[in-house]
């Protein structure tokens, strides 16, 4: 039987749209909220779409893009030749951007300036430097010339005729970050000492990375090294061969029709070697420049003791059980718990999640701002209070990222950012409704990490002014106003009041974060650390002394200094300096008048392909297509195909609104071989199916509770068969309606494989008489899905599922290891059970049990070269399946199997993570049960 051809040959366009460092289809902007409009505006070259009030960061972004444009087209030499839709979105609170060319250049521009201390802060305007890397992919991207830009004339916007879209992330990311940094002025990710820290202690560690790993970069740490590496080995290249050879390389490259296997001819075209002995002078370079300076700070270093090693930075707060941390390892549930410096042990207090600040007061407790993400696609921060056991919600959707309690223990004091502008708020603990902003910077002000004095009277902070980098600030909150701290060069950040007045925070005043105490009177400044790598976000405990978390080879390293001595002492006056950035939009460009937005200029198809597939039974010759708009909220998908030899047609249509409609539209054929003596023929049965589904009608606890609604119709046809066909076919038409509630509280952790924790319930319920069928009655079924986090990188999986049907609905099917079969809500009717061949039970009851025990087994993350080949994490379970399908009045036979499983992640295109599964079913039913050996390959389309 020949089945779902037109299926196969859509999953497989997917997967090579997949692999591209570029998603082919946009994500969606958040659901609008009443009264904010989206509003659209052109420059010559972009164009900028905005949520009404936004206006001003929308024209300033219009004059940075040309501005970038004109700075950047000498480099690349060609750029877009259609305006590039760029997107302002204010949904988050946390720094981001993305590009693609797909389906036509646009960029999405989150309105959220980073914070003090982290890799995006050295920057001299935060947009101006988003807008910058982002549009180096762009011109990067958008090169081609000779055969892939006739293709493109041809085809139009597809992955595979944009040769650079198709080359590792560590060249893309490694040329933007290369170009958005300006070292005769001292900003961009090059000039700051993050980047310097973290590639001093790659050479630190003694193993710096070969080039077949920094191409799949995923999960080892540094997270996030193919940016880090990427930049580094651009400005090797350009310190060595010169830039000139870098545009070289990008201009042969543009005309590569054969992707991947022809990148390192271009590289021995540009640099006279290619990749893999370039990669192999570059570890050199690295050594050179980095071992002198580690031999001197070796010499010199001064650091605390060691607590715990984490890939992540640690939240911390000091608190009179102790210091306060929340753990997160990447591997166990993260969980606020206390450090006792006398008994030098952890107390668990309560488990976490996505904590991004904390403070504790003595008869107050413990409050926390937590990130949320909600259905409509927003991801918020918002204040938690611990309280007695258990957390209560502060506040709801009001973005506060940071928080401190004041002195009494009555009020707090929280920051966000709305819009792109940073504010102050005093809050109430017991009272959310009477919340007060206090302060609200400009535009291009941004502030950072800030605390309040122990009498309450003042709050000090790193602020980032216009045209400047960042500097410590207090703050009187009588008069509200400001008072500069320091006025230097350095990134001070992390500022944290000491019991006498004094300052500690981190500063790279030479160069490398270390912890500096500040007398604000006197000026008189000690450093109190000399880190090897870095000395960030430090902590004062009292009775305990200073906590702080060094940046290290294998992660972050939480220290303990109990008594800090100066290191040395000077006036922080004699690291006076100014940065006096030049604006960063000087020039306004012609603009048009915003108007409403529109989807349909965007909308509009922008490629095609043609299908062409042939075998002993068919011939289809079709085409296929996939759009989206500029909000990314229209994707749809289309593939049609004429089957010449039997004149039917197969159609797989694909729409869907955000992520709340979703809408498919299915038609392919199947093929059924009879033979009688010498006569050979084929039964030839139509599938249509259609699916629409309304999800997220009503949302609750976090959105985690969700109402749906959906719509499934499945009808098989006969269309032509032999007259000696052995069998009858039956011709069928379901018709289901339903709604469904689905609890989702499950999370996912760094090196864990699939789930780390959490339970997973939906109730689904379905009738088949709205519309009419050749089924009647209703349908319901639930499951309940949990995980536990067992100690390292392994989890227990539970699983119970049931439904029942009445004798006139279509019956349940038991069997088979397509575990994908019973993840749909609507027109769900098979249930997997390994050891057993599908069908092996059918039932309007069922009841199925599963036990899964998972483990992580081995990181290759490896490529083969710089072929589109490589390896990620390995991982292995074993299972046991039990269930049973019955009809009423009939004996239930319960049938078991178990098995284990071998996981192991491809990674194709450099970009595309396919996990591939080998199992083994063994089925303990002596007449049904079988042992199998079987391959299931599934992805997150």
């Amino acid at each position: 039987m020949k089945k779902n051809t037109l299926k196969r040959t859509l999953v497989g366009l997917l997967v090579t749209a997949g692999l591209s460092a570029t998603s082919a289809v946009a994500s969606p902007v958040a659901w609008d909220e009443s009264g904010k409009d989206w509003l659209t505006q052109e420059s010559e070259h972009f164009s900028v779409h905005f949520v009404d009030g936004h206006q001003q960061m929308a024209t300033k972004a219009l004059d940075i893009a040309e501005r970038v444009r004109t700075e950047q087209l000498p480099f690349f030499k060609s750029a877009p030749q259609d305006r590039t839709e760029m997107v302002l979105v204010d949904d988050f609170d946390y720094s981001n951007g993305w590009a693609t060319p797909l389906p036509y250049a646009q960029i999405r521009l989150f309105m959220s300036p980073p914070e003090d201390g982290g890799d995006l802060a050295t920057n001299d305007d935060w947009l101006h430097m988003l807008i910058r890397h982002e549009y180096a992919h762009i011109m990067h991207m958008e090169m081609s010339t000779g055969v892939p830009k006739t293709l493109q004339s041809i085809f139009g916007r597809q992955a595979f005729f944009f040769p650079h879209a198709l080359t590792p992330s560590m060249l893309l990311e490694g040329l933007a970050v290369y170009l958005e940094t300006n070292e005769e002025l001292g900003y961009g990710r090059l000039q700051s000492s993050n980047y310097a820290m973290e590639m001093r202690m790659e050479v630190a560690s003694g193993e710096v990375k070969d080039l077949d790993e920094v191409v799949v970069a995923d999960r080892e740490w540094p997270l996030g090294y193919q940016y880090l590496y990427g930049a580094y080995f651009m400005k090797y290249l350009s310190d060595t061969y010169g830039e000139e050879k870098i545009q070289l390389f990008l201009q042969d490259y543009s005309r590569r029709i054969i992707p991947y296997f022809l990148i390192n001819r271009s590289a021995k075209r540009a640099f006279g070697r290619d990749f893999d002995t370039l990669w192999l002078d570059f570890q050199g370079y690295l050594k050179a420049e980095f071992e002198p300076q580690l031999a001197q700070l070796k010499a010199q270093a001064v650091t605390g003791e060691d607590l715990q090693l984490t890939p992540f930075l640690q939240v911390t707060a000091s608190s009179e059980k102790g210091l306060l941390v929340n753990r997160n390892n990447g591997e166990d549930r993260p969980e606020i718990s206390a450090f006792d410096f006398q008994d030098q042990n952890w107390q668990p207090l309560a488990e976490s999640k996505s904590v991004t600040s904390m403070s504790s007061h003595p008869q107050s407790g413990l409050a926390v701002s937590r990130l949320i993400h909600y259905a409509d696609g927003r991801g918020y921060n918002d204040i938690f209070l611990f309280r007695d056991g258990d957390w209560q919600q502060l506040t709801e959707r009001q973005r506060f990222r940071k928080v401190r309690w004041m002195p009494d223990g009555k009020q707090l004091i929280a920051s966000r950012k709305e819009g792109g502008v940073s504010e102050l708020w005093l809050l109430n603990a017991e009272n959310k409704d009477t919340a007060v902003r206090i302060w609200r910077g400009d535009a291009d002000t941004v502030l950072g990490s800030f605390d309040i004095s122990p009498n309450g009277a003042e709050l000090v902070a790193s602020v980032k002014r216009p045209q400047q980098g960042w500097d410590l600030e207090t703050l009187d909150l009588a008069t509200k106003t400001w008072t500069k701290v320091t006025e230097t060069k350095a990134a001070e950040n992390s500022p944290v009041y000491l019991p006498d007045g004094r300052v500690v925070f981190s500063a790279d005043y030479d160069g490398i974060f270390n912890i500096y105490a500040l007398d604000i009177a006197s000026g008189e400044l000690e450093q109190w650390t000399r880190e090897l790598g870095g000395a960030l976000q430090p902590e004062w405990q009292q009775g305990a002394g200073l906590f702080y978390q060094a940046y290290e080879s294998e992660g972050y390293q939480l220290r303990h200094l109990a008594e800090p001595k100066a290191v040395s002492t000077q006036q922080v006056s004699a690291y006076q300096g100014r940065y006096d950035f030049p604006p960063a939009a000087p020039n306004s460009v012609e603009k048009s008048e915003p108007e409403a937005y529109s989807p349909w200029s965007t909308l509009r198809p922008h490629n095609w392909l043609p299908v062409l597939q042939a075998d002993d039974t068919r011939t289809l010759v079709g085409a296929t297509t996939f759009g989206a708009d500029a909000l990314g909220r229209h994707n749809y998908q289309v593939l049609a195909a004429w089957d010449v030899d039997n004149e039917v047609a197969d159609l797989n249509i694909l729409y869907q609104y955000d992520n709340r409609w979703l809408m498919t539209l299915e038609s392919t054929h199947d093929f059924d071989k009879f033979t009688q003596g010498n006569r050979t023929d084929y039964r030839i049965t139509r599938e249509d199916s259609v699916l629409l589904q309304r999800s997220h009608i009503f949302n609750a606890f976090e959105d985690q509770l969700s109402l749906h609604a959906g719509g499934v119709l499945d009808k098989e046809s006969l269309v032509s068969e032999p007259d000696f066909a052995s069998t009858t076919f039956r011709e069928t038409n379901e018709a289901l309606m339903g709604l469904a509630v689905t609890f989702d509280n499950r999370e996912a952790y760094l090196n864990v494989p699939g789930t780390g924790w959490g339970h997973y319930v939906d109730l689904v319920a379905e009738t088949n008489d709205v519309f009419d069928g050749d089924y009647d009655g209703q349908k319901y079924q639930a499951q309940w899905v949990a995980t536990w986090d067992l100690p390292g990188r392994t989890t227990l999986t539970a699983r119970l599922a049931g439904g029942y049907a009445d004798d006139e609905a279509k019956s349940f099917r038991l069997g088979g290891n397509d575990l994908s079969e019973e993840a749909p809500l609507f027109g769900r009717d098979t249930q997997a059970l390994r050891g057993y061949d599908e069908s092996a039970q059918r039932g309007h009851r069922y009841a199925t049990q599963r036990l899964e025990l998972k483990t992580w087994l081995n990181r290759f993350e490896r490529n083969w070269s710089l072929y589109p080949v490589g390896l990620g994490d390995l991982s292995g379970a074993v299972f046991v399946d039990s269930g049973a399908a019955w009809d009423a009045g009939k004996d239930r036979k319960q049938l078991t199997g178990a098995g284990v499983e071998i996981t192991l992640e491809a990674k194709l295109g450099y970009n595309l993570t396919l996990p591939i599964t080998v199992g083994y079913g063994h089925g303990f039913d002596s007449k049904l049960g079988k042992d199998e050996v079987y391959l299931s390959v599934v992805s997150d389309f």
